[in-house]
């Protein structure tokens, strides 16, 4: 049998009761109404009553619904989440913000709602990704009132229908989805090994660096650390002068120089909310999400009112140019903060707060610098440099602008940037057969639950 939706002929009213059905749906599957197999829960936590160690979330990806936190000053009422909750932006429902809580417990603001699960009749992975899919996202934004105060509460999403087979076929699916997956992750492994035997041949070309062992544990860490309990001052001067990067330093086959002295200048990005859509008068702007292997990934573009990168006295004052050098300054993984890429581009461009834009003097490429620093070279400076915080990985100016790097002549630096571009082709093939595997597992879901 095949379960249909309601079109715009049979409709007698325009309620919103009746325009949750105005694009068809189909499956195979009996279809649900959302409030038979999730409801709101409705503790509101009091400002003084949240305890001092917390998680509250500030944002829900919408590429993957990965949830971010960061610590602030409350001042209203919060909502509180248990481990296995489902977790939905009241805004951005429709944009696949919905996640499923992993800790014990998290806080955020009402404009989030916390749902229990039915788990008895579904499998809360199964739900969030059936959440997730375009089809029933296209399907939400189609009925969604417009308007900057619309909010998805419970009142609106418990009427939407969704595919809700037995639960043995839910887990078959989901199985399906992760063996798809797995095999993304062999392509992800397999080009970051041919990235790495590539990033260390080029190493070796202005470092001696060698494999150290390990005087406190067992590690893969090309580096000697010492324990930060013997650390007697945490600032970057005087980690740097402990001695614990003297491997990395006396390796040097060319003169040295840290950042800020290779640059001319340096920037923070802007802290401006940005609009998933372009409007006359808005340029894009790049994120942190953009910076990718290296690169400037565009996408998922954002885009800002143009005025809002300029002043009158600096009418360029944060667009971007040819050969700028951004780095992320903040990240929730560790091994994303203080990842690089260079802008090559003619067209308008501004950048983020969480991104540091450089321009260097012209003794050094900007290839060259981006290049080492998906080095071990540098991305071991960077692992004793950065600092967690909120659930952020972070670097401030003055750390990244302490990371030392070989300066060859420009003719080895123009050698080494040619080698690296010849040959990472074949990592990028990886890459984009993962990319390829990302998205057949969402394309062959969503084909197995709507017909």
């Amino acid at each position: 049998m095949i379960f249909t939706a309601k079109k715009f002929s049979v409709f007698t009213n325009w309620s919103i009761e009746t325009l949750l059905f105005a694009k068809e749906l189909q499956s195979k599957f009996n279809l649900w109404k959302l409030g038979l197999i999730i409801k709101p829960r409705t503790e509101r936590i009091k400002p003084a009553d949240i305890p001092t160690n917390r998680n509250i979330v500030s944002k829900i990806r919408f590429s993957d619904g990965k949830l971010f936190y960061k610590d602030r000053l409350i001042r209203n009422d919060m909502y509180k989440a248990y481990k296995g909750d489902l977790l939905v932006s009241n805004i951005n429902f429709e944009k696949g913000a919905s996640s499923i809580n992993e800790l014990e417990e998290i806080y955020s603001s009402t404009d989030y709602t916390p749902y229990i699960i039915n788990k008895t009749k579904i499998i809360p992975d199964y739900l969030v990704k059936v959440l997730r899919c375009p089809n029933f996202m296209e399907y939400v934004a189609s009925v969604k009132p417009k308007g900057m105060k619309t909010r998805a509460r419970y009142d609106f999403i418990q009427n939407f229908e969704i595919p809700v087979p037995p639960l043995s076929k839910q887990k078959e699916l989901l199985d399906a989805y992760a063996a798809t997956l797995a095999e993304a992750d062999k392509n992800i492994a397999a080009g970051d090994s041919f990235s790495e035997g590539l990033l260390l041949d080029i190493q070796s070309e202005v470092s001696e660096l060698k494999p150290l062992k390990q005087a406190v544990c067992n590690s893969s860490s090309i580096l000697q650390f010492t324990p930060f309990a013997t650390l007697d001052r945490w600032e970057v001067g005087s980690i740097l002068k402990s001695g614990r990067m003297d491997s990395v330093y006396n390796s040097f086959k060319y003169k040295d120089y840290c950042i800020s002295e290779l640059q001319e200048d340096s920037l923070f990005g802007l802290s401006v909310k940005a609009s998933p859509t372009q409007k006359d008068g808005m340029i894009p702007i790049l994120r942190m999400s953009n910076v990718v292997n290296g690169e400037i990934n565009c996408s998922e573009l954002k885009y800002l009112p143009h005025k809002c990168a300029v002043t009158d006295k600096e009418p360029n004052k944060w667009l971007l140019r040819e050969g700028d050098f951004l780095v992320t300054r903040t990240n929730g993984s560790k091994d994303l903060v203080g990842k690089a890429a260079v802008f090559h581009s003619d067209e308008i461009y501004t950048y983020a707060s969480y991104l540091i834009r450089y321009r260097f003097k012209d003794i050094v490429l900007p290839e060259y610098v981006n290049i080492l620093f998906m080095t071990p070279l540098v991305r071991e400076q960077v692992a004793v440099m950065r600092r967690q915080g909120g659930g952020q990985y972070n670097l401030n100016s003055d750390e990244i602008g302490a990371i030392r790097v070989p300066v060859p002549p420009l003719s080895k630096q123009s050698a080494i940037v040619k080698k690296y571009y010849s040959v990472k082709d074949g990592a990028k093939a990886y890459y984009e057969k993962a990319q390829s595997l990302r998205e057949k597992a969402v394309v062959d879901f969503e084909a197995a639950i709507f017909a």
